[in-house]
């Protein structure tokens, strides 16, 4: 059993497949920041039996911050359960950006301060410009010929795009903020 878990945003996406091309269920929710709340009850909703989950897949960001991090460490106590658990990690970004496939995107996520996470890709899925914080008058004069869109990230794609991917060590595993969190910036103050 695969299991993806995209939390990256306020909305929460959770998709179990038997393999990469079998998707069998996919749920959302919005429920702001209720994350740990909500794919507890769910997974618990669900009787998943910890130790047939052979992979997990979680969102690796850029994202909110708490958002990322609860994917993340409940990815790390699901190793306590099951310990032949493999982890993948795929880009917010490039999630958003693959329900776009075969066009010239920017997929955004807000981002503080009056900007947004950002990448972009041709139409051949190739990276174009590299994940980062811009301001999006930035991007609408610089990728005109784009479609510049903010999209809710899918578990169901995390899976798709794991296809390729290749496993990571979760507990080494470091998630792309792009920026420290507020409470960094706030200590240093």
């Amino acid at each position: 059993m695969i299991i993806a878990i995209e939390t990256s945003t306020q909305f929460l996406s959770i998709a179990i497949a038997s393999s990469y091309d079998d998707i069998i269920l996919e749920l959302n929710y919005f429920r702001e920041f209720y994350h740990c709340e909500m794919l507890n009850k769910i997974l618990d909703d669900l009787k998943i039996d910890f130790s047939k989950i052979k992979e997990i897949i979680i969102s690796k960001g850029p994202g909110f911050f708490s958002s990322l991090r609860i994917s993340l460490a409940f990815s790390k106590a699901l190793k306590i359960f099951n310990e032949n658990i493999k982890f993948k990690a795929i880009s917010s970004l490039k999630n958003i950006a693959f329900k776009l496939k075969g066009y010239k995107v920017i997929p955004t996520i807000k981002a503080p301060k009056n900007m947004v996470y950002a990448c972009a890709f041709d139409e051949n899925f190739h990276l174009i410009l590299e994940e980062g914080i811009y301001n999006l008058e930035f991007l609408k004069n610089e990728f005109k010929n784009f479609i510049i869109f903010e999209d809710i990230p899918s578990a169901r794609n995390l899976i798709l795009l794991s296809k390729f991917e290749n496993y990571i060590d979760i507990e080494n595993f470091q998630l792309n903020y792009i920026r420290e969190p507020d409470a960094v910036y706030n200590k240093r103050s």
